[in-house]
């Protein structure tokens, strides 16, 4: 019984997590089409990259 259950929440955990995962590129994808209906491609796009490298120094 104690299997089951800790099986059944090691499922609920994964299934948490990729929702969270989905739903946050979502939310990225809808971000980035904002982003386009005011500014170009490439300032967009500049300004993704900028973000992206201090994403990358906080590790």
């Amino acid at each position: 019984m104690a299997e089951d259950i800790r099986r059944l929440n090691e499922l609920s955990d994964a299934a948490v997590s990729d929702y969270l995962r989905r739903s946050s590129i979502t939310y990225l994808e809808a971000v980035i089409s904002l982003m386009l209906t005011s500014m170009s491609a490439e300032e967009a796009a500049q300004i993704l990259e900028a973000e992206a490298n201090d994403l990358r120094e906080l590790g």
